[in-house]
């Protein structure tokens, strides 16, 4: 059984233009590595899309890639993501590695279609984002469970969230864990998040090897 930490709740939260251009070149070395490269090298890879990855708000935020990579992206970036990109298409990724291998894309190109999707900062004079404690409120209870396929982790590599064999996305807060998880190992969680046509995701309140070994993260009293 995994033990858990308690530590104070916070939820994370994610921050749309799409520019069709032609496909930036590869550099003469060709396609890199990102699990081989320093951190916060540049990177650049090609390959299919696996799937879309999600943050508990139902907003797409990355990509993980047919070869495991994970492609971190600003989730008010989603709708200019999903217009250019969809599960299946061979993609290039122009950005940096980051500790734990993920890769922080600078932009992320539709190799078929030409379709580049550039990292901007939110448009001059769009809304400011929703307070953290209304946004909560449109959330919903989410249990998920099964064995871990893939462990996310944030720039410096801490373990932040894993993804299950069935898909579901469930994230946490990155000293959350006194034991690091590893692929193929049982784990549930119970949480607040969203269910929608790219799968579930939630953000952790309680976790375990099974919903019914459920241990609390957070100090309710606090």
């Amino acid at each position: 059984m995994t033990r858990l930490t308690l530590s104070s709740a916070a939820l994370w939260l994610g921050a749309s233009a799409l520019n069709a251009h032609a496909a930036p070149p590869l550099p003469a070395h060709g396609p890199g590595a990102p699990h081989a490269a320093m951190p916060h090298a540049q990177a650049v890879l090609e390959s299919p899309v696996a799937r879309l990855l999600t943050n508990p708000y139902g907003e797409v935020d990355g990509l993980r890639l047919t070869d495991g990579t994970v492609v971190r992206f600003p989730p008010h970036m989603a709708d200019a993501l999903t217009t250019a990109v969809k599960v299946g298409d061979t993609v290039r990724i122009i950005g940096r590695s980051e500790a734990g291998g993920a890769v922080k894309a600078d932009a992320i190109v539709n190799t078929a279609t030409g379709q580049t999707v550039y990292e901007q900062p939110p448009e001059p004079g769009r809304a400011r984002p929703m307070p953290p404690h209304l946004r909560m409120a449109g959330l919903q209870t989410q249990q998920a469970q099964g064995r871990i396929e893939a462990v996310l982790t944030g720039p410096r590599g801490d373990a932040n969230g894993v993804i299950l064999s069935d898909g579901a996305i469930v994230r946490f807060a990155p000293h959350a864990l006194q034991q690091p998880l590893q692929p193929g190992q049982l784990f549930a969680a119970s949480g607040l998040g969203t269910r929608n046509a790219h799968g579930t995701s939630l953000e952790a309140i309680s976790m375990g090897a099974s919903l019914s070994d459920l241990q609390p993260l957070y100090d309710r009293a606090r």
